[in-house]
């Protein structure tokens, strides 16, 4: 694995990216590149994609609550800038082998009131304060553990991993976090879907149940009931409603509410 990226270098990269991007869709006012510099422009831009996807930091984002095996994954602390936190992101990450038990990763973002003006492309982080989603809890043996992240910027993210020790079908789990759909193998061919199932803000009666559990930073396992010690998590502050960022600015979306998204309208 190559070296993580600094700030200055994952920095340089996202101005690299703009600059192609820049080229690639002049405006109405400037030539448009003609088949061969299109071509290298592309293939500028898939090299920079690639160095920054594989640098990118790999850090504990949570740890399996059965094993106390650390969940690492890629992670862009520098800011909303970058295609890491993109919506839609161009490129897919290497990601490395998480724990046997785990399932899927849903997430948080606090912006402690600040506007985010660095964003451009879309980015859909969650809402304020953690969550979590009874139907991934009722699945079987299913638990989930919160970590807390802070970002260069100042922002608060709050991992929220899922894992259970018993086999869970992708159709039944939930898009990961930050992606507005998830991707899935089923009877043979690729398909792909939304989960709309509500959330729930009120974590104490999911700790009560041993479902839910936290993780802070250089811990040894999770903590949960059985310690006796508070969540840190409860009661937090926070608009809690989903937010997109786009274009220097934040706007809260609606709530899930179990209603099966139709990914093909038509007008009747």
């Amino acid at each position: 694995m190559p070296a993580a990226l600094t700030r200055r270098e994952r920095d340089a990269l996202v101005r690299q990216l703009r600059e192609l991007e820049s080229q690639l869709y002049p405006d109405e006012s400037a030539r448009a590149p003609s088949r061969r510099e299109s071509a290298l422009l592309w293939e500028s831009w898939y090299s920079v994609t690639a160095e920054y996807a594989d640098r990118l930091p790999r850090i504990v984002m949570g740890a399996c609550p059965f094993t106390s095996a650390p969940l690492v994954r890629a992670f862009d602390p520098f800011g909303l800038d970058g295609p890491f936190w993109w919506r839609d992101r161009p490129f897919a990450i290497d990601e490395p082998d998480p724990p046997a038990h785990f399932r899927v990763l849903l997430g948080a973002l606090s912006l402690g009131g600040r506007t985010p003006a660095e964003t451009v492309d879309e980015v859909i982080p969650g809402p304020d304060v953690p969550f979590v989603v009874p139907q991934l809890l009722d699945l079987p043996e299913m638990r989930a553990v919160i970590m807390r992240l802070e970002l260069e910027t100042g922002d608060v993210a709050y991992p929220i991993s899922y894992w259970s020790t018993e086999a869970i079908p992708g159709e039944l789990l939930h898009q990961p976090w930050l992606r507005q759909e998830l991707w899935i193998d089923h009877d043979g061919g690729a398909g792909w879907m939304i989960s709309t199932e509500p959330w729930d803000f009120e974590l104490s009666p999911w700790i009560e149940r041993e479902k839910l559990y936290w993780f802070e930073p250089g811990s040894a396992r999770p903590f949960g009931r059985a310690d006796e010690r508070p969540c840190p998590f409860l009661g937090l502050p926070g608009d809690r409603r989903p937010q997109s960022l786009a274009g220097g600015e934040r706007a809260l979306l609606d709530l899930p509410d179990g209603e099966m998204i139709e990914p093909f309208p038509t007008d009747e």
